[in-house]
């Protein structure tokens, strides 16, 4: 059973649950059609009808369920960003968990080459460049590579909630077909399921360089490739079956309901992590982009001004 076979497990399901309704009322089940001897064919018939009547729409409960996004497509954006924070990362501070794929840029240690070749610089634009650059260079990139990491995370986190939801969904209706199946048995149990998804992502504060000053990002990411001393969420067990076919479904729904509040849970973890990190964002501007410098926005007529244009090399 996979996932891309649910809704033909799902009908399966609804059909299973009408035939052992039937089988536990006394009609037998034979080469696709019930009898029963002491019924007209005509009763027999509206018997079944009644069952099929009675579990229509057991298969519907799945259908919420069917159109699941594929974990697999969050890759290309996830390596994306992978690229991004490496091409950010100079390794001036340290990469704020989910680090798996990003590495340093060697490139960006040219900075310290910079530095060199302008320390006897002067005039105006050579103070904004050294104070307003320079000087705020290693918490600038490590402020943007931490965002880029967020975003990962949270990409991340969706994928494995989304992985989790399918194989738990998946692994329902094979124990529900199961349970159905097992139901004239002597001593029928009751059929243990785990649903995995609110544990399948984790969520924590992650105090960033600045400058002296925190940005306090909320960071996402996958459980099974978190910290072990972040605390996770343990799978929650759900139990269903019963004495009939009624029973049995009804133990679905109540497990199908506790997956979807599961995946409202997960989703809102990632979410409000993402809120928090526009709004640390929205509000810190100022240390996560370099301002404009002035030689910027120098003409032919100040291009030499000391204050607004290159000022003068010492020597």
């Amino acid at each position: 059973m996979s996932y891309e076979q649910l809704a033909q497990h799902a009908a399966k399901i609804e059909q299973s649950a009408a035939i052992m309704d039937l089988k536990q009322r006394g009609f037998t089940y034979h080469n696709g059609r019930f009898s029963d001897a002491g019924m007209t064919s005509e009763a027999v018939q509206d018997a079944v009808d009644g069952a099929a009547a009675r579990f229509a729409g057991v298969a519907d409960m799945f259908t919420p369920f069917l159109g699941m996004p594929d974990p697999n497509a969050f890759d290309p954006l996830s390596q994306a960003l992978g690229r991004v924070a490496t091409t950010l990362n100079s390794r001036q501070g340290e990469v704020p968990y989910n680090e798996k794929g990003v590495l340093a840029n060697p490139a960006l240690g040219g900075i310290d080459d910079v530095k060199g070749l302008v320390k006897d610089w002067y005039g105006g634009a050579a103070q904004n460049f050294k104070d307003n650059f320079l000087s705020k260079w290693d918490a600038i990139t490590s402020n943007q590579l931490a965002l880029v990491i967020a975003l990962k995370g949270g990409i991340e986190a969706e994928a494995a909630m989304w992985r989790e939801a399918r194989a738990n969904v998946d692994e329902l209706a094979h124990k529900a077909q199961a349970s159905l199946d097992a139901m004239l048995d002597c001593n029928p149990k009751d059929v243990a399921l785990m649903l995995t998804v609110a544990g399948s992502i984790f969520a924590v504060g992650a105090a960033v360089a600045s400058g002296g000053t925190a940005l306090g990002l909320t960071i996402v990411g996958e459980a099974a490739s978190s910290s072990a001393a972040i605390p996770m969420k343990d799978p929650e067990p759900v139990q269903f079956g019963g004495k009939n076919a009624s029973e049995v479904v009804n133990g679905i729904q109540k497990a199908l309901n506790k997956l979807a509040q599961q995946i409202m849970d997960a989703e809102n973890v990632v979410r409000d992590a993402m809120v928090n990190c526009q709004d640390v964002m929205s509000r810190n501007m100022d240390r996560i982009l370099a301002p404009r410098p002035l030689l910027a926005d120098a003409t032919a007529a100040t291009i030499r001004d000391n204050y607004v244009g290159l000022g003068t090399a010492e020597g």
